[in-house]
């Protein structure tokens, strides 16, 4: 049982974790492991300013690609099941964050600026079939990068708001089975980068 002030979440491993993750129940190591990870790193995300020893920049780092990892996976089981022609494109996909592999990171406010893109579109689609535990993972996984980017004195902005991206989600909400799809493969590539680049990005 996790005590934090004005609340108190109570963590029991073999049930049901705190975000709904049916995996916290399975008997594979590996699965509990990394869902159980994912959930105290987000516990410690509730906690308010000054509350217990700050963690360390590695810590933090670490936690992100854990995370980060962690709903990869999520996103690939998801995936296996819907799959759609890469040539099934429309006007308006291109508001979706969209990461080219040769394009270097600008730093961390931008990754967090991308991060809550994708909240956004995720937060549009239908919450079925998983969506909404990918939607809790990246909340959380944001949460995490806005701290480690305090942790280094970078700025912190107010997230942009999008209207246009918004417009274009609420205008095609009727095909959100493609939208859903093309969001989950650009935040599954979004993850990869994050992962492999993180220990290297040196600017805010």
């Amino acid at each position: 049982m996790l005590e934090v002030p004005g609340r108190v979440l109570s963590v029991r491993l073999g049930a049901q974790c705190a975000f709904g993750c049916p995996r916290c129940r399975s008997s594979d190591p590996e699965m509990m492991s990394g869902c159980v990870a994912l959930l105290c790193t987000s516990l410690l995300v509730l906690l308010p300013p000054g509350a217990g020893v700050p963690l360390s920049v590695e810590t933090m780092k670490s936690n992100v690609k854990l995370m980060a990892q962690t709903t990869i996976v999520r996103i690939q089981k998801l995936t296996e099941e819907f799959r759609i022609s890469p040539n099934m494109v429309f006007s308006g996909l291109e508001l979706i964050p969209d990461i080219a592999p040769d394009k270097a990171w600008e730093g961390l406010s931008a990754i967090a600026q991308g991060l809550h893109s994708f909240q956004v579109v995720l937060s549009h689609l239908p919450p079925g079939d998983g969506m909404a535990q990918v939607h809790a993972d990246v909340l959380s996984l944001h949460g995490v990068v806005r701290s480690l980017a305090a942790s280094l004195g970078c700025p912190l902005h107010k997230p942009a708001g999008d209207g246009r991206l918004e417009a274009f989600l609420k205008t095609n909400s009727t095909f959100h089975v493609t939208i859903g799809n093309v969001a989950l493969e650009r935040l599954r590539r979004f993850l990869g980068k994050l992962v492999q680049n993180l220990d290297q990005l040196k600017s805010c």
